[in-house]
C-alpha cells in the first residue's frame, strides 16, 4: 500500500535528531558501529516520509532495525515504545485540511508495522523459550533427590508446546487450558495437596497455576487474529508464572531435604557428606527456575584460642550456638552444612546477591552480639564469611562444587584479611 503524508507533515528535521540521538543510546555499547547502524536506518525510514513511499519498503526497514536491535540484547517493551513515540511524533506534527485522513493512515501503518516487529519478537523469544525449557527438563532429570519439583517438569512441557502451537499458529489440539485437567494440575489437586501440607503454601500455587491458564486461554482466543503485540507478552506472562511456580515447589523440594538428610548430632547443622548432593540439587533447581542462589563459607574466629582457654566442651557449645543463630535467620528451606571444625556452608535458594549480603551479615551481627555462659565465663565470638551469588547457565557438572566452594574459600580469606567479623563478597 502506498501512502504520502508530505503535504500533511510538518518540517520535523529537529524533532528527529533528538529521537535519533535518545534511540541511538539504547545501544551505546561503547562502538560506533552499532550506533551508526541504528542512526542510518531511522535515517532511511524518516527520509521516506517527506515523500510518496510503499509500506512494504518501509516495514522491511523497520525489520532490519528490530533484527539489530534484538541482536544487541534490547527488549521488544524499548523497541515497540520507540514506534509509539515515532508514531506520537509524527501525529503531533500534522497540519493542513486533510489531517485527520492522515491520521487515520498513520495509525493504521504503525499498528502493521508495531505488529510486524512483535512477530519477529515472538518466533526470536519462542524459540529460546523452547530451549531453555529444555534445558530445565534435563536439570530436573539429572537431580539426586527428587521429590516434588519432578512435578515441574508436566509444566515445562506444557509450556513448549503451547509456544510451539503460538509459533504454527495452530488452534488444533492445544495444550489443556483448564488448570484442573493439564497434568500438573491433576497432580496439586490430587498427591500434591497432600505432600505440600501447608495451606497457604498449596492456595498459593494454586492461585498462580490457575493464572498462568487464564493467560493461555487469551493467548488461545487470539491465535488467529494476528495480534502479535498481545500475544508475546501473554506468553512472557505464561513463562514468569510458569518459573514462579518451579521456585515454589523447589523451595518445597528443599524443606523436604533438611528433613531427611542425615544431621551432624552435635550441631544440628547438615552433615559434610551431603554436601555434594545438596549443592548438585540447588544448582540444578536454580537451572530449573531460572533462579540465583547464594553460597556461603563461614569461618569461626580465633576458634582455637576458644578451646584453648575454655575447653572443648565450651568450643562445642559455641558452635551448636552459632548454628541456632543461623537457623533463626534462615527459612526452613535454606541449608547450613557442617563443613569442618568452625566451618559451615550455607545455601539461600532464590535470592539475589543484595539480600543474600543482608541475611548474612545479620547472622555475622545477631553472632558477634551473643554471650555464651560458660563455668562463671562470658565467653564471645565472631564469624568471617566469604559469600557469592551463583546464577546457573550451564547443566552441572561434578567439577562445578568444587569450583564454587574454592571460590567461596577464597572470599572467607579475604574477610579474615580485612580484619574478621565481617561478610565479604568480591
Amino acid at each position: 500500500m502506498h501512502y504520502d503524508f508530505s503535504t500533511t507533515l510538518h518540517d520535523t528535521d529537529e524533532e528527529l535528531k533528538d529521537f535519533i540521538h535518545i534511540y541511538t543510546a539504547c545501544v551505546d555499547t561503547g562502538h560506533d558501529k552499532e550506533i551508526k547502524t541504528v542512526a542510518g536506518l531511522y535515517e532511511q525510514i524518516f527520509a521516506m516520509f517527506k515523500h510518496e513511499f510503499d509500506s512494504q519498503t518501509l516495514i522491511e526497514l523497520f525489520e532490519k532495525l528490530t533484527i539489530f536491535k534484538i541482536e544487541n540484547g534490547i527488549p521488544h517493551t524499548i523497541m515497540s515504545n520507540e514506534i509509539y513515540e515515532l508514531k506520537s511524533l509524527l501525529i503531533e506534527n500534522m497540519q493542513g485540511t486533510d489531517i485527520n485522513m492522515d491520521i487515520r493512515r498513520v495509525l493504521k501503518l504503525f499498528k502493521e508495522i508495531n505488529n510486524h516487529i512483535s512477530h519477529i519478537y515472538l518466533l526470536r523469544y519462542i524459540n529460546v523459550l523452547i530451549s531453555s525449557n529444555n534445558i530445565r527438563i534435563a536439570s530436573i532429570s539429572d537431580l539426586v533427590e527428587k521429590n516434588i519439583i519432578v512435578y515441574y517438569e508436566a509444566h515445562l512441557e506444557w509450556l513448549i508446546e503451547l509456544a510451539q502451537h503460538i509459533k504454527d499458529v495452530n488452534q488444533n489440539d492445544f495444550p489443556q487450558l483448564n488448570e484442573k485437567l493439564c497434568n500438573f494440575g491433576k497432580w496439586l489437586h490430587n498427591d500434591g495437596k497432600r505432600l505440600i501440607q501447608n495451606n497457604s503454601k498449596f492456595t498459593n500455587i494454586e492461585t498462580i497455576h490457575k493464572s498462568l491458564h487464564l493467560f493461555a486461554q487469551k493467548i488461545y482466543n487470539i491465535l488467529d487474529k494476528g495480534e502479535y503485540h498481545i500475544i508475546i507478552t501473554y506468553l512472557e506472562k505464561c513463562e514468569l508464572i510458569s518459573l514462579g511456580i518451579g521456585t515454589e515447589l523447589a523451595l518445597l523440594d528443599h524443606m523436604l531435604m533438611n528433613r531427611t538428610i542425615t544431621k551432624d548430632t552435635m550441631t544440628g547443622a547438615l552433615n559434610r557428606n551431603a554436601l555434594r548432593s545438596v549443592f548438585q540439587s540447588q544448582y540444578e533447581l536454580s537451572l530449573a527456575t531460572n533462579n540465583p542462589f547464594i553460597l556461603a563459607m563461614c569461618d569461626l574466629d580465633f576458634f582455637k584460642k576458644v578451646n584453648d582457654t575454655y575447653g572443648h566442651v565450651a568450643g562445642d557449645k559455641l558452635l551448636k550456638i552459632f548454628v541456632d543463630v543461623v537457623k533463626k535467620n534462615i527459612r526452613n528451606s535454606d541449608v547450613v552444612v557442617r563443613f569442618g571444625g568452625e566451618e559451615f556452608i550455607i545455601m539461600l535458594p532464590t535470592i539475589h546477591k543484595n539480600k543474600g549480603f543482608e541475611i548474612l551479615d545479620k547472622i555475622r551481627s545477631d553472632f558477634a552480639d551473643t554471650v555464651l555462659e560458660f563455668n562463671g565465663e562470658k565467653i564471645r565470638a565472631t564469624v568471617s564469611i566469604g559469600m557469592m551469588e551463583i546464577e546457573p547457565e550451564y547443566l552441572f557438572q561434578k567439577s562445578f562444587t568444587d569450583k564454587y566452594l574454592m571460590i567461596v574459600d577464597q572470599r572467607l580469606y579475604l574477610a579474615k584479611d580485612g580484619g574478621r567479623n565481617r561478610v565479604e563478597h568480591s
